[in-house]
């Protein structure tokens, strides 16, 4: 029989409402993006992926997530001294795996990219993901609204950061062999839905000023997503283990403003979106761990 994993924020250890975590069999420590975090977005929805994992024996989660992060800030200490300190400095313990949900923030701040900066001045090719209408060449693929030295640029950035956080964990006292586990995203459809609190939508209005034609909004959108996938499942790192997640949801209705399918918003998915996802999650897991 499986049981649902408890979750406690990072912030509740060292008060005095601090959790006892022994008497979990397993014990995570997670770091990530608002897929793993609940503010800005709907808390009583359970609209986070965290809270849809179930595993077979006791397992709790120190979640140290935040909305809107990218993997670029979760490897800056000075941004999350306390996950470091966590996973390997003052206050580090052993845990059985590190989850991660990352990568998603940066190319949505990739993407938004303008082709010019607030002083009107051009913005070069290498240093954004789409290219305007006048730099359109090639064959009629959504390939000719990308920007192969932008994405290249991306790719390396990306690469390097999971490296980092690799490489400090592999420096801890007691989680040098501690499997860190994350995840590709799925199919987001490029329309006017914002999350509450004003935030979004984020690729919708990237593409309008790109003036990327409509019809082409969703094949560019699962590029996107695919080449971000290709990123994170070819990182040769043994110790990270990549849970596809591609192709779980009903992607949501093209100029939809609302809830759409499985997708709460532009880019987040709905709880139930969340639970047909989190099998995967969980399956790779106990596979890794030992259990079957």
């Amino acid at each position: 029989m499986s049981t649902q994993m408890k979750v406690f924020a990072s912030q509740q250890l060292g008060t005095q409402h601090a959790p006892d975590l022994s008497p979990f069999n397993w014990q995570f420590l997670a770091q990530g993006d608002s897929w793993f975090s609940l503010s800005t977005l709907k808390p009583w929805a359970a609209s986070r992926l965290l809270d849809h994992m179930q595993f077979p024996q006791r397992t709790v989660t120190v979640n140290c997530a935040d909305p809107g992060d990218t993997l670029a800030h979760m490897v800056d200490m000075r941004r999350d001294p306390l996950f470091f300190s966590l996973l390997a400095g003052p206050k580090e313990q052993p845990w059985n795996a590190i989850l991660l949900s990352a990568g998603g923030n940066d190319l949505i701040d990739a993407v938004q990219v303008p082709p010019v900066d607030a002083d009107q001045m051009p913005i070069a090719p290498h240093e954004r993901l789409l290219l305007t209408e006048s730099e359109w060449d090639g064959p009629l693929s959504v390939d000719k609204y990308i920007s192969q030295d932008g994405w290249a640029n991306f790719a390396n950035h990306l690469t390097l950061q999971f490296k980092a956080l690799d490489f400090i964990r592999s420096k801890s006292r007691n989680n040098r062999n501690t499997p860190i586990f994350t995840h590709t995203y799925d199919y987001a459809t490029p329309r006017p839905s914002p999350a509450i609190a004003g935030l979004g939508p984020w690729l919708m209005p990237a593409l309008v000023t790109y003036k990327v034609p409509m019809q082409d909004w969703d094949k560019v959108a699962d590029a996107f997503i695919d080449k971000l996938a290709e990123i994170t499942l070819n990182l040769g790192l043994p110790n990270v283990h990549v849970i596809d997640t591609r192709k779980s949801l009903t992607r949501a209705v093209d100029d939809s403003p609302g809830v759409s399918n499985d997708w709460e918003n532009e880019i987040h998915p709905t709880g139930d979106g969340y639970e047909k996802m989190a099998p995967r999650y969980v399956e790779r897991i106990c596979s890794v761990l030992g259990i079957a």
